[in-house]
């Protein structure tokens, strides 16, 4: 599989890492003629699998805040938002797999 770059371009905007988890990944986004951070983008990580194989990218502009994707000018709370979306996402993830039964302890 093709993980999302550490760099990229989208929409004519520079993206550039600067934490990630296995569900959510935090860009640091430069504007369109240097890349000086300007805002920072809490994105929620999919696998497209297509002609090209199996990948990983964020929303499409249309999608973008409907999966909880956010946008921040202040990196404190574009990091705070990673750790909550990310421990969300897990939990999800966790509850979706499901749980053993436990006996009761009473």
């Amino acid at each position: 599989m093709k993980p999302l770059g550490a760099k990229f371009r989208l929409n004519g905007l520079s993206y550039t890492l600067l934490k990630r988890s296995d569900v959510v990944g935090l860009y640091g986004i430069g504007g369109t003629n240097n890349e000086k951070i300007s805002y920072y983008e809490v994105d929620v990580i999919y696998i497209r699998k297509d002609k090209y194989g199996e990948r990983e990218h964020v929303a499409k502009n249309d999608d973008f805040g409907r999966d909880r994707s956010r946008c921040y000018k202040r990196k404190d709370l574009a990091y705070d938002y990673f750790d909550k979306l990310t421990t969300d996402l897990m939990k999800e993830k966790n509850l979706s797999q499901g749980y053993k039964k436990m006996k009761k302890s009473y």
